[in-house]
C-alpha cells in the first residue's frame, strides 16, 4: 500500500500535469491560431488591392475603396495561388506557383457569397494545406461580378509549430520532474510532525503513558493535533491511574472482610463448639455480608454512573419537604450518640414553603444520607450537626455542618476521591466505611448540574455546602 507521502506526491504530480498540459495546448493553439489570423490579414489585403487595381485598370474613380489598412503591420507575402474567377466559373486570370497544385472551383458555393465580403478555408491539395481566400467584386458597371481568390499554402507553419511541440515536450516533462521532487519534498516537511506523533503513539502503545509528542514550532494543524493528542494521552493516563487504584482499593477492601469471615469460620471449625459460639461466628459473618453487599452496591452505581448507563429519573422535588423528612428519619442515629440534630429552613418562609429543583428524588435523598450520615459519625458524643437550606438567586443551597473533628488541610482536595477517607496522622479507627460516599455525593451533585464544596477546620468542624439549580416556573 502506498504511503501518505507518496499519495500527496502522485495528486500533486497529476494536478501540475493537467495544468502544464493545458497550458502547453493553450499556448499551442493560440500560437496557431495567431498565425492563421496574420495569413488571413495578408490575403485579405491582397484582395482589396487586387480588387482596386482592377477598378483602376478600367478606368473607374477609386475615390471610395482607399487604403485604410496600415501596411505596415501586415505580413508581407506573394500568394500562391492567384485567381479571378467569372461568374460561370472561368478563369479569366490566373498565377500559380510552380509545382503547385490547382484549386478546384465550386460554382455553386461561391454564388451564394455576399459581395465586398471575405471568406476563408483550409484545403487540402496533394497532402499540401492551402489557406484559400474569396471575395465576390461587382463589376465597375455593375452589370455582373467576379471571384477574387487567393491560396497560400501553409507548410511554412509547420516549422514554428514543430518547434513549440519540441519545447513543450522537453519543458513539460522538465517540469514534471522538479515538480515531482519538489512535491516530494513538501509532502516530507509537511508529514514529519505527523511521524513523530507516530513514534509517540507506538511508544504510548507499549505501555509508556509518561511519552508527550514534541510541540512544533508554528500552531498550525498539526500544532493543534499535537495539542489535542497530548490532551488525550494525559486523560487517559489520569484514567488509568484512577482504574488502578481504584482496582487497588477495591480489592484491599474485599479481602479484609473476606478474610475475617474466612478466618473465624476456621476457627470455628477446628473443633465443636457451642450454639452461642456458631451464633456468634453467624452473627459476625452477617454484619460482614451486609457491609460488602453495601460495597458492592455502591460499586456497581459508580460503575454504571461511569459508563452513562445510569439514568435520572428527573421530577419536581421539593428540597424543603425532603430535608425535614430527611432529618426526621436520621434522628434516631444521632440521639444514640446524644448529638442535637437541627434542621434550619429557608430563612424568611413558613416551614411548608417549596423550594423546588429538577431531580432525582431518591439520589437527593441518598445524597443527604450520606451527608448526615458522614456528619453523625465523625462528630463526638454530645455534638451538634445542622442541615440548613437557603435560595441564593436561582439556585438552592444545602448545608451539612458539623462540630466534629475536621478534616486536615493535606486531606480536604482529595475527599472525594474513591476509596479516600483520612490519612494516616488523622485515620479514626472507630469510623467504618469504605470510602465511597463522597464520590457517590459528588456524581450526584454533578450529574444535576450543581456544584459541591467543603470547608473545614481541625478541632471545629467540617461544613458541606450543596447547590442546586433552582425550578423555573
Amino acid at each position: 500500500m502506498l504511503s501518505l507521502r507518496v499519495k500527496l506526491t502522485l495528486y500533486y504530480v497529476a494536478i501540475l500535469s493537467a495544468v502544464l498540459l493545458l497550458f502547453g495546448s493553450s499556448i499551442y493553439a493560440y500560437l496557431s491560431r495567431s498565425l492563421l489570423m496574420t495569413i488571413d490579414d495578408a490575403l485579405a489585403f491582397q484582395l482589396k488591392k487586387i480588387e482596386r487595381n482592377m477598378v483602376v485598370s478600367a478606368g473607374v474613380d477609386d475615390t471610395d475603396h482607399g487604403n485604410n489598412e496600415d501596411e505596415g503591420q501586415l505580413l508581407e507575402l506573394s500568394p500562391h495561388v492567384m485567381q479571378i474567377i467569372d461568374e460561370e466559373g472561368r478563369i479569366t486570370d490566373e498565377k500559380v506557383s510552380p509545382k503547385r497544385a490547382r484549386l478546384p472551383i465550386e460554382l455553386q458555393k461561391y454564388q451564394s457569397l455576399e459581395f465586398g465580403r471575405n471568406y476563408f478555408e483550409s484545403v487540402k491539395l496533394n497532402n499540401e494545406l492551402f489557406r484559400v481566400a474569396i471575395r465576390r467584386v461587382r463589376d465597375h458597371d455593375g452589370s455582373g461580378s467576379y471571384y477574387i481568390r487567393l491560396g497560400q499554402s501553409l507548410e511554412s507553419l509547420r516549422f514554428p509549430r514543430r518547434r513549440l511541440l519540441i519545447i513543450l515536450s522537453i519543458a513539460i516533462p522538465v517540469a514534471l520532474l522538479l515538480g515531482s521532487y519538489g512535491g516530494l519534498l513538501l509532502a516530507n516537511q509537511a508529514l514529519r510532525p505527523v511521524d513523530r506523533i507516530t513514534r509517540a503513539a507506538e511508544q504510548i502503545s507499549t505501555g509508556d503513558l509518561t511519552e508527550r509528542v514534541p510541540m512544533p514550532a508554528k500552531m498550525d494543524e498539526i500544532g493543534r493535533l499535537a495539542i489535542t493528542f497530548n490532551q488525550m494521552i494525559s486523560r487517559l493516563q489520569a484514567a488509568f491511574e484512577r482504574q488502578r487504584q481504584f482496582t487497588s482499593d477495591a480489592s484491599h477492601e474485599l479481602r479484609t472482610p473476606l478474610a475475617v469471615m474466612r478466618g473465624d469460620i476456621e476457627v470455628t471449625l477446628r473443633r465443636e463448639r457451642a450454639p452461642e459460639d456458631y451464633k456468634r461466628v453467624l452473627t459476625s459473618n452477617l454484619e460482614e455480608i451486609v457491609r460488602l453487599s453495601r460495597l458492592v452496591e455502591d460499586l456497581l452505581m459508580l460503575a454504571r454512573a461511569d459508563s452513562g448507563r445510569l439514568e435520572l429519573r428527573r421530577e419536581p422535588v421539593d428540597l424543603n419537604k425532603l430535608c425535614r423528612q430527611m432529618t426526621e428519619y436520621i434522628s434516631p442515629l444521632a440521639q444514640q450518640k446524644g448529638q442535637e440534630l437541627v434542621y434550619k429552613s429557608p430563612d424568611g418562609t413558613a416551614a411548608e414553603a417549596e423550594v423546588k429543583t429538577d431531580g432525582d428524588m431518591q439520589r437527593i435523598k441518598q445524597l443527604l444520607l450520606n451527608l448526615l450520615d458522614n456528619a453523625i459519625k465523625y462528630t463526638d458524643f454530645g455534638g451538634n450537626v445542622t442541615l440548613g437550606l437557603k435560595t441564593e438567586g436561582e439556585h438552592a443551597v444545602i448545608t451539612v455542618a458539623d462540630s466534629g473533628r475536621g478534616i486536615p488541610p493535606e486531606d480536604l482536595p482529595h475527599i472525594f476521591e474513591r476509596f479516600f477517607r483520612k490519612s494516616k496522622s488523622t485515620s479514626d479507627r472507630s469510623a467504618t466505611g469504605f470510602g465511597l460516599g463522597l464520590s457517590i455525593v459528588k456524581w450526584i451533585v454533578d450529574s444535576h448540574g450543581g456544584k459541591i464544596e467543603a470547608k473545614s477546620e481541625v478541632g471545629k468542624g467540617t461544613t458541606f455546602i450543596v447547590s442546586f439549580p433552582l425550578l423555573q416556573t
